[in-house]
């Protein structure tokens, strides 16, 4: 029973992913282009068509018909956050594992969150909810490699948390003005939000892969 119920979570964090796709589909739904480095993750969910800025800088174009999709996938990704740290509550055997998945259960509900709330029509509670999710997150992440134990999950684990948290304090810098070579203001910040979304499928494939075979083929059968 304990094997089947973490195997649920582990496919719901693999699954929890749609959000990559989904930002793929619609930035290619953009009449004008979508700017990897000039726009931001949040305009492929704003609702209507305009010029939009941050802080008064980085004045740009955004039209995102496909914005109801981007939302949607938004929702669901923390959903399946939720669902997958609820399901895998115990695997890491330790305070700082069960501490970690509640983390992950906040965040994974605070990026339902920014898909409820565009950044157009709540700009506030947008950035309020995502940088939640990444604060919990990141603490999450650093729980679960002190509860795994030394090894390569925790080595993994630690580099993207980093690499997160300096894509984050990159982005902040860019909406301050700072001028950030090759990323910009957008791949900044894909380099913090996109690495947590990655994290989270990764994890959920390593804890599939270390599911016993015989296991996986009896879910197999009941689900067929």
């Amino acid at each position: 029973m304990q094997t089947k119920r973490h195997l649920a979570g582990a496919i719901a964090w693999i699954l929890s992913a749609i959000l990559i796709p989904a930002q793929i589909i619609v930035a290619l739904m953009w009449p004008r282009g979508y700017s990897l480095t000039g726009n931001t993750i949040s305009d492929l969910g704003v609702t209507a068509c305009a010029q939009y800025a941050e802080s008064g800088q980085h004045l740009r174009e955004v039209c995102s018909p496909g914005f109801q999709l981007f939302n949607i996938s938004m929702i669901i990704s923390g959903a399946l956050i939720v669902l997958g740290a609820l399901l895998l509550h115990g695997w890491w055997n330790r305070r700082s594992g069960r501490v970690g998945t509640i983390c992950l259960a906040i965040a994974g509900a605070a990026v339902a969150a920014v898909g409820l709330a565009p950044w157009d029509l709540y700009p506030e509670f947008h950035d309020a909810f995502a940088t939640a999710q990444a604060i919990l997150q990141w603490r999450a992440m650093l729980l679960l490699a002190i509860a795994a134990g030394p090894g390569a999950f925790r080595r993994v684990t630690v580099a993207a948390a980093v690499v997160s948290v300096a894509g984050f304090l990159l982005f902040v810098s860019a909406l301050e003005g700072a001028q950030i070579p090759v990323l910009g203001l957008g791949g900044s910040e894909r380099l913090s939000f996109d690495t947590l979304t990655v994290w989270n499928m990764c994890v959920g494939i390593a804890i599939l892969a270390h599911t016993p075979a015989h296991r996986r083929g009896r879910l197999a059968k009941l689900a067929a």
